[in-house]
C-alpha cells in the first residue's frame, strides 16, 4: 500500500464503524451523511482488499481482517490525535468523552457509586460503559490492547506478570470469609475444614468452569468442595445462602455489607485463602493521555472510600 496516496481521514471512519457497527451511526459520529459515510467504506474496502464489515441483523459486524486492523487503527489515530493536540490538557468541566471500563460485578458494586458522584460533581458530561470482565483473576490484555477498553478491574496478578505494555495500580485489598444463613446446623458443628469442604456450597464462576482457587486449596488437604450450584454474579449469592442450606465464600467487605440486610452469619473459611487485590489495568496506549490519567484517578479517589467501608 502506498501511504502516499491513502486518504487517513478514511480511518477515522473506520475508527467509528468499529465502535458504532452501523453506517448511519458512524456517519452521524463522524460528521458525514449517509451517503459519503457508505463511499467512505467503498474505499476502505478497496483500500484493504477486504469487505471489512457485512450485514449482521441491523448491523454491520466486523470481518476478521477489520478486527486484525482493528488494534493498529486505533493505537495509530491515538498518536496521531495527540501529536495534533497543541494544548494536551483535559478539562473534565467540559469535556464529554466517553471511558468503558470493565470489571466483576463486586467491584462495580463497591466503587461505582462513590466514581458516579465524583463525575456529577467534577466532569457532569463524562459518560462511564460499564463492561464485565470475562475472567475474575484474569486481565483483558487484548481488549485493552486494541483500544475496546480503556481500563478494568479485577483481582489481576502483580504488574511484574502482566504483557510488558500493560500498566495497573493496587486499589483495595480484601480477604475471602464464608455466609451461611442464621441457624444453619453447621452452627452447632466444629468449624472444620472438612464440615466446610462437605456442607453444600454456591460458587462463583464468570465461565462455565466449576474448578477455582478454593477447590484447588482443598485439594492440599486431600478434601473436595461440594459444589451444587455456581452463579456467574457475586451479588445473587447471598441472598441465595439466605433462602437455603448452601454456603458461600466471598469477599469479606460485601458479606458485611449484606449480613446487615439478610439474616447471614459471616465466618472465617477454615483453610488458608490468600487476601486478593483489586487492581486498576490500562495499556500503554492510553498511559500518556491526560484525559485517560484524569479518569484513573478519579477511580482511585472513588476506590480510596469505597461504598462498603
Amino acid at each position: 500500500m502506498n501511504i502516499a496516496a491513502a486518504d487517513l481521514n478514511l480511518l477515522v471512519v473506520f475508527e467509528a464503524l468499529l465502535e458504532e457497527r452501523s453506517v448511519s451511526r458512524a456517519a452521524r459520529r463522524v460528521g458525514l451523511s449517509q451517503p459519503a459515510a457508505s463511499n467512505a467504506l467503498r474505499r476502505l474496502r478497496d483500500l484493504f482488499s477486504d469487505r471489512l464489515f457485512i450485514r449482521a441483523g441491523r448491523g454491520m459486524a466486523p470481518t476478521p481482517r477489520a478486527l486484525e486492523l482493528a488494534g493498529s487503527v486505533r493505537s495509530g489515530l491515538t498518536h496521531l490525535r495527540a501529536a495534533l493536540d497543541p494544548r494536551r490538557t483535559f478539562d473534565p468541566a467540559t469535556s464529554a468523552r466517553s471511558f468503558r471500563i470493565a470489571m466483576t460485578d463486586y467491584a462495580e458494586w463497591l466503587l461505582v457509586p462513590a466514581l458516579l458522584r465524583r463525575l456529577s460533581r467534577d466532569a457532569p458530561q463524562l459518560q462511564i460503559l460499564l463492561r464485565r470482565v470475562e475472567r475474575i483473576f484474569v486481565v483483558p490484555e487484548e481488549e485493552l490492547r486494541e483500544g475496546a477498553l480503556d481500563a478494568a478491574i479485577g483481582s489481576f496478578p502483580e504488574v511484574s506478570a502482566l504483557d510488558p505494555g500493560t500498566h495497573a495500580q493496587d486499589l483495595w485489598h480484601d480477604r475471602n470469609v464464608c455466609i451461611l444463613r442464621r441457624g444453619h446446623r453447621l452452627l452447632r458443628r466444629p468449624w472444620t475444614p472438612e464440615a466446610f469442604a462437605s456442607s453444600p456450597q454456591v460458587g462463583v464462576f464468570y465461565r462455565p468452569e466449576t474448578q477455582g482457587l478454593i477447590d484447588n486449596v482443598l485439594a492440599g488437604y486431600g478434601l473436595r468442595r461440594r459444589l451444587q450450584a455456581t452463579a456467574p454474579h457475586f451479588l445473587t449469592v447471598p441472598d441465595i445462602v439466605a433462602a437455603s442450606d448452601l454456603i458461600a465464600v466471598v469477599p469479606a467487605l460485601l458479606a458485611s455489607r449484606f449480613a446487615k440486610l439478610l439474616p447471614l452469619v459471616v465466618r472465617e473459611v477454615p483453610v488458608p485463602l490468600p487476601l486478593f487485590h483489586a487492581r486498576l489495568v490500562w495499556h500503554e496506549r492510553n498511559h500518556g493521555d491526560p484525559a485517560q490519567a484524569w479518569f484513573r484517578a478519579a477511580v482511585a479517589a472513588a476506590a480510596s472510600a469505597p461504598a462498603a467501608s
